[in-house]
C-alpha cells in the first residue's frame, strides 16, 4: 500500500495488527548475523557461470537475469555511496519469533557491507510479535507514521509503499520502501544498468566478476 507524509491513515498503526505487532527503532543495529537469499560471492559465481556458459550476450538476452545484472551496477555505485553518505535508508529487521532476523529491506546492501568493513552497525527498525516487546525495552517504540518518517530523513509528500503481514505472523511490517532525494542519483532504472552493462561487456569481453570487482571506481554514466 501507498502512503504519503503525512497521511490521514497510518501505516505504522495498521502494521500493529490492533496491537498483536510492535515497531522499533535501534539506531545500531549489528547486521553481521541477519540472513539474507544471497551473498556478494554467491551473486558473482552466478553471473561468471552464466558467462561461461552463454557468453556476454547470452548472459543479457534472459529476462530472468536482468533484476540481478542490474544489481551488478547498482551494488558498485551503491558502495561508493555508502562510503560517502553512510547508509541512509532505515533498514527493517523481520523478527523471526526464534532468534533469527531477515532483512525486510536492505538486502542488497547488506552485499555491499561485505565491501566496507569499516561499517559495524546499522541503523534499522525492529518488527516483532507483542510477546516479544520485552526484549526490545532500550528501544524507542515507533507508534505512528510521523515518527517512522521523519527517522527516515523523509521529505514532506514523500511517497511511502508498504507491505503489512496478518495477526499471525511473528511480525507485522513485511517490507517498506521510500525514494530518498539523497539517494536518488544511484537509483538507475533497470533498463539503464542493462544498456551499462551491456558496453562494459563489450569494452571487457573476459571479465570476471568478483568481490573485488565492485570496489572499481566504475562511471557508468559515461560508459
Amino acid at each position: 500500500m501507498e502512503f504519503h507524509w503525512p497521511s490521514k491513515q497510518d501505516p505504522i498503526q495498521i502494521s500493529s495488527n490492533q496491537g498483536m505487532h510492535c515497531l522499533f527503532w535501534n539506531p545500531s543495529c549489528e547486521f553481521r548475523h541477519f540472513s539474507t537469499n544471497q551473498r556478494l560471492n554467491d551473486l558473482c559465481e552466478w553471473a561468471n557461470q552464466w558467462l561461461d556458459h552463454d557468453g556476454p550476450a547470452g548472459f543479457l538476452a534472459e529476462p530472468r537475469n536482468h533484476y540481478d545484472i542490474a544489481n551488478l551496477v547498482k551494488l558498485n555505485m551503491w558502495i561508493r555511496d555508502i562510503r560517502a553518505q553512510g547508509i541512509i535508508k532505515p533498514f527493517l529487521v523481520l523478527d523471526q519469533g526464534d532468534g533469527t532476523y531477515l532483512a525486510g529491506n536492505g538486502d542488497s546492501r547488506l552485499r555491499c557491507l561485505e565491501r566496507l568493513p569499516e561499517i559495524q552497525t546499522v541503523p534499522g527498525f525492529i518488527t516483532t510479535h507483542h510477546s516479544r516487546a520485552h526484549l526490545y525495552s532500550d528501544f524507542e517504540p515507533i507508534t505512528t507514521f510521523d515518527r517512522f518518517a521523519k527517522l527516515c530523513g523523509a521529505d514532506p509528500g514523500q511517497l511511502f509503499t508498504f507491505r503489512f503481514t496478518d495477526s499471525q505472523a511473528p511480525y507485522g511490517l513485511y517490507w517498506y520502501e521510500f525514494n530518498s532525494s539523497r539517494t536518488r542519483s544511484v537509483t538507475p532504472s533497470e533498463s539503464q544498468c542493462l544498456d551499462w552493462v551491456e558496453k562494459y561487456f563489450k569494452q571487457h569481453p573476459h571479465v570476471r566478476i568478483s568481490p573485488e570487482w565492485f570496489d572499481q571506481d566504475i562511471d557508468w554514466h559515461n560508459i
